[in-house]
């Protein structure tokens, strides 16, 4: 699927920030685009410290053990897009925010469609030119753990593992897809936190795993970029003073605060 004609955007790559603070910027950059303060919107960033999130909707008591959480360090945040838990742990992710009218027809799945290319483009660009997008769901998508199961669109490896992971917010204006994809298998570690079971713990892969050697963050980024500009004539940018404003905001008053992270 392709933008509708005459649709400039904007390519953001960023170096890894705090979970909570990347929430923060992705929604604000959703606000952005909803208000039609912006066009479309790539945006390549990563996460530092490792972080766990789990989607909008999803339960944490008796999920989640957060004592193990902060004994090791981790940061903990609820993402505004649905999904199950994922550990953002070397990793390299990315968000797309589409408004309405830059992509037609206008929906979930057609957004899933329009990113998964860009996904594959940017893995070929590492070298890696086997994965696929996945025809139909795979495993209960109920699984706590977002890599225990596949998505219609998602990135798996040839052989059927799954590479990337993505989730929703859609509005009546705007989208927002991101998704985390793992380089190590340092992700993997999920399990030592989830109370749950979790399932085939060979479910997943990573890009290293993958390719049979370490990708790191820089080179990572650096590939999906020249990707998404390909792809997509994308313009390099930043957030505006506006956005970040904003992100500053929802940062602040959403997602630092328990009554958020912790609603369910």
């Amino acid at each position: 699927m392709e933008l509708v004609n005459g649709t400039h955007v904007r390519l953001i790559a960023e170096g890894p920030a705090d979970g909570r603070w990347n929430m923060a910027v992705d929604e604000a950059l959703l606000d952005a685009v909803s208000s039609g303060a912006s066009g479309p919107i790539v945006r390549l960033y990563g996460f530092e410290p490792a972080t766990l999130s789990v989607g909008r909707f999803q339960r944490t008591a008796g999920t989640i053990d957060f004592e193990r959480l902060a004994a090791d360090g981790l940061l903990f945040v609820r993402r505004p897009s649905g999904g199950q838990a994922v550990l953002h742990a070397e990793e390299l992710t990315y968000a797309v925010i589409l408004g309405k009218d830059h992509l037609a027809p206008f929906g979930k799945r057609q957004v899933y469609r329009f990113a998964a290319p860009l996904l594959l483009a940017g893995l070929a660009a590492l070298g890696l030119t086997e994965a696929v997008s996945s025809p139909a769901q795979r495993g209960n998508p109920m699984n706590p753990d977002c890599f225990g199961s596949t998505g219609e669109y998602e990135i798996d490896t040839a052989g059927g593992r799954k590479l990337v992971g993505s989730a929703q917010m859609i509005t009546r204006t705007a989208v927002l897809q991101h998704g985390s994809i793992p380089l190590s298998r340092t992700s993997r570690l999920i399990k030592r936190y989830l109370l749950a079971e979790t399932g085939d713990p060979d479910h997943a892969s990573s890009v290293s795993e993958a390719m049979g050697s370490p990708v790191d963050f820089p080179a990572a980024q650096v590939a999906f970029a020249a990707a998404v500009g390909a792809a997509l004539h994308a313009a390099p940018g930043a957030l505006s003073d506006e956005e970040l404003a904003q992100a500053d905001r929802l940062y602040r008053e959403k997602y630092t605060r328990d009554e958020w992270n912790r609603s369910s």
